[in-house]
């Protein structure tokens, strides 16, 4: 199975020009099963009104799910999960949060790729040490009553050396799919720092993972793909 985690800064490039079609022209060039995104906006002033979920959904040619954390107006942001396989269930958390609300999108997928059911969650942590540390600690409660296999997407703002990247993983066992090779994801025009993962349980292995070179955000798109544990 292939999963990307994309944060797309709400379509926004290097280029100062935003652009839902080339981030699903990204996208489609990978042949992912599974897409967490991070900062979709929905009818927001400053992204023209484009309702990114609808546009991504039509463009990629899958179910789209969206959970709305920030509102302005009639219209907000947050995360995305858009899958061929079928979805079966849908659960929007939110974790606590300081100035922005974050939250956990939690999709339970049947049929994707070569695994029979998958729970994915797809999430974007805050800007502050002690504000990740609890959103941490309040994912993996959510992860340790989730069916498994659990895969864990997300723009985490944080190294892999961070405490609250520590508490996720000391507390679920889940697998970081990138630890040896560490490769950063952020800017995308000059990445020097790994702030977006992909975490997986046991009952999964990676036989490879990519750092997929885009200029369509300032994030850089990461692929991993998973098969069953031998």
């Amino acid at each position: 199975m292939r999963i990307v985690t994309y944060n797309t800064r709400g379509s926004l490039g290097m280029d100062n020009r935003r652009s839902t079609s080339r981030i699903a022209q990204v996208v489609r060039a990978l042949s992912p099963e599974v897409v967490c995104f991070q900062e979709i906006h929905r009818r927001l002033p400053w992204s023209g009104r484009e309702d990114q979920p609808a546009v991504l959904s039509q463009l990629l040619g899958r179910r789209f799910v969206f959970q709305q954390n920030l509102t302005f107006g009639f219209g907000g942001y947050g995360l995305g999960v858009a899958a061929r396989g079928t979805v079966t269930a849908v659960q929007e958390h939110l974790l606590p949060s300081g100035r922005e609300q974050r939250g956990a999108l939690e999709v339970r997928l049947r049929d994707v790729g070569d695994l029979r059911a998958v729970t994915v969650f797809c999430t974007h942590w805050g800007l502050q040490a002690e504000e990740r540390k609890e959103q941490a600690e309040a994912l993996a409660s959510l992860v340790n009553v989730a069916q498994r296999p659990v895969i864990v997407c997300g723009d985490l703002n944080e190294g892999p050396e961070g405490e609250a990247v520590r508490v996720l993983l000391s507390a679920t066992g889940l697998q970081d799919a990138d630890a040896i090779a560490n490769r950063p994801t952020f800017p995308s025009d000059a990445p020097n720092t790994r702030i977006d993962y992909v975490f997986y349980s046991p009952e999964m292995a990676a036989r490879n993972v990519e750092v997929v070179e885009s200029l369509a955000s300032d994030h850089l798109p990461l692929l991993v793909d998973l098969e069953r544990a031998t």
